[in-house]
């Protein structure tokens, strides 16, 4: 599910870059994007499994093997499914940027990073399936009316905060490489 925000992505911007019909389709396209971004961070939530079942990965007081084999396995797919939740936003970004301006792209990531945050509540704490949103309305409006409290409102905003600060890192780490490389003719 992380790898679905990508795929869309990169659909987004194909069809931005080579097609002429174009407004429909990254609409449309956009949209299920933003529907199945929160999938990507989402998957850091999993790190709560090693808190829950702590008990299991304790044996007379030392941590067992087991809690540092599944310790690497969920940072490294949390690690994964961030960079490509980070590379849609901005290949997204990208095409707003081209399409308007810089704040208004900046605007879309801060949006795009609440939502996502938003997204994960939705999933962690509800169990909502993105896909569910077009199987499930009724369903999802009455989750969306459950979630409406202040203890979400500050949920959203902390993931979101955790979402944008990952994303500007990449940011900033592929535009200092870019930048740095237009001075020289080959990589080194």
């Amino acid at each position: 599910m992380a790898w679905i925000p990508l795929v869309l992505s990169n659909l987004v911007y194909l069809i931005y870059k080579r097609s002429k019909v174009k407004s429909i389709f990254l609409v449309i396209l956009g949209t299920l994007w933003l529907l199945f971004f929160p999938n990507s961070p989402y998957v850091i939530t999993d790190l709560i499994h090693l808190t829950v079942l702590k008990d299991l990965y304790a044996n007379n007081g030392n941590i067992s093997f087991a809690y540092w084999i599944d310790f690497i396995v969920i940072n490294l797919f949390s690690w994964t499914s961030l960079l490509l939740g980070a590379f849609s936003i901005y290949q997204i970004q990208y095409i707003i940027m081209s399409l308007y301006n810089k704040i208004i792209s900046w605007c879309f990531v801060i949006i795009a990073s609440v939502t996502g945050g938003y997204g994960i509540l939705l999933g962690r704490e509800y169990r909502l399936n993105s896909w569910e949103a077009i199987t499930d309305w009724s369903k999802v409006t009455g989750i969306i009316e459950r979630s409406l409290t202040s203890n979400s409102f500050f949920f959203c905003l902390l993931f979101g905060l955790f979402i944008g600060i990952v994303y500007v890192t990449i940011y900033l780490l592929i535009n200092c490489m870019s930048a740095s490389n237009q001075g020289s003719k080959t990589f080194t």
